[in-house]
C-alpha cells in the first residue's frame, strides 16, 4: 500500500469510528447526538480515539511502543515521545538517548516472543512483517502498524501526519504532525536559499536518483534533476554527455576519483571543473528532521564550488 492511500484509509476509518463511537452521523457525515435520555453525558462528545489505521484499531494514545524503524524512532523523539519507546532495532541509534533503549530486533531476526513478553501498546514498523507474526501479536492484543518509507516530499509529510494521529488521535493529530514537519516544509520551500541549476544525484551502486525517489523529491526543491523522467533508479548515463548537468551530487561513500574513473562521467564538465557535492545518504535512507542537516551541508558545499 502506498503512503497516500495509507493515510487516506487511516483518516476515513478514523472518521467512521468516530461517528460510531461518539455520535450518529447523517448521510453527509455530519455529527448528530444520539437519541438517548442521557444525551448530556460528556462521553457522547466526539472522541479522538479509537482510530483505525490500515485496519488496525488503536484504542488510545500508546504509552509503550516498540519501534523497529530507525527513521520512525527519530520522528517519535521529535514529537517528544522518545520516552515511550521500550524496544528498538539495533539500527535505531539516533538521537543519543535512543542508544539506551533495549534492542528487540538484531539484524534480520524478528523475536515475536520478546515483543510479546514486553507487551507494548503498539509495534511500529516501516517494513511489513509476516502475516504469521502479525496474527501472533494481535492475538496477544499488540497492534502492529506499518508506516511505509516515503518516496516523495508529500509522502514524507504524510509519515509525520500518521505519527501525529497515532500519538494524538483525531482533531489535533494531523495538525500536530504538520507542525512538527513545518521546519522541513519551510526549508524545502525556500526558493531564495540556493539554486543548483541542473543536477544528477549518484547514489549507492553508482545508480541515479530518479523522479520516483525521495532523494529526487528533496533535491529538486533546489534545482532540476535531469533523471526526473526515469524510474526505479534506472537512468541512461550516456545521455548526460549532451545534457551536461551543472552540478553532480554524489553519495559520500564514493569520492570524486570514482567519477573520474568512469568513462562517461569523467567527461562531464561538472566533474572536470570540480562542481561535485558529496552527501551522506543516510539522511535519505532514514528520513527525519535530520534532512535539514543534509540541506544545510549541501548549501555550504554549493557556495564553495560556486566560488
Amino acid at each position: 500500500m502506498n503512503l497516500k492511500r495509507f493515510l487516506t484509509v487511516m483518516l476515513t476509518f478514523a472518521l467512521f469510528t468516530l461517528c460510531l463511537s461518539a455520535t450518529a452521523c447523517d448521510s453527509r457525515g455530519r455529527f448528530n447526538k444520539k437519541d438517548n435520555a442521557d444525551s448530556t453525558i460528556t462521553s457522547n462528545e466526539p472522541q479522538p480515539y479509537p482510530v483505525i489505521i490500515d485496519s488496525i484499531v488503536i484504542e488510545k494514545s500508546p504509552m509503550e511502543i516498540i519501534c523497529l524503524s530507525p527513521a520512525l524512532t527519530e520522528i517519535l523523539f521529535e514529537f517528544g515521545a522518545g520516552d515511550r519507546i521500550k524496544g528498538k532495532s539495533e539500527y535505531c541509534d539516533f538521537p543519543l538517548d535512543a542508544k539506551d533503549i533495549p534492542i528487540i530486533k538484531s539484524g534480520k531476526s524478528f523475536d515475536v516472543e520478546a515483543i510479546i513478553k514486553r507487551s507494548p501498546d503498539l509495534l511500529l514498523l516501516s517494513s511489513p512483517i509476516s502475516e504469521k507474526d502479525k496474527i501472533a501479536l494481535e492475538r496477544e492484543g499488540i497492534p502492529t502498524v506499518t508506516i511505509p518509507s516515503p518516496r516523495s516530499l508529500q509522502e514524507f509529510k504524510d509519515v509525520y501526519r500518521a505519527v501525529g494521529l497515532i500519538l494524538n488521535g483525531m482533531f489535533i493529530g494531523v495538525e500536530e504532525g504538520e507542525s512538527v514537519f513545518s521546519d522541513i516544509t519551510l526549508a524545502c520551500n525556500n526558493s531564495e536559499a540556493f539554486n543548483l541549476g541542473t543536477f544528477v544525484y549518484i547514489t549507492e551502486n553508482m545508480l541515479f536518483a530518479t523522479g520516483d525517489t525521495l532523494e529526487s523529491s528533496i533535491l529538486s526543491c533546489f534545482g532540476e534533476n535531469l533523471a526526473k523522467k526515469a524510474k526505479g533508479y534506472v537512468f541512461d548515463k550516456n545521455t548526460l554527455s549532451d545534457l551536461q548537468p551543472e552540478v553532480v551530487i554524489l553519495n559520500d561513500i564514493y569520492e570524486i576519483d570514482d567519477l573520474q574513473k568512469d568513462e562517461v562521467l569523467s567527461e562531464l564538465d561538472a566533474v572536470k571543473d570540480g562542481k561535485v557535492i558529496l552527501l551522506n545518504n543516510v539522511f535519505f535512507e532514514r528520513p527525519s528532521a535530520r534532512i535539514l542537516t543534509l540541506i544545510s551541508e549541501m548549501q555550504a558545499q554549493y557556495y564553495d564550488i560556486a566560488g
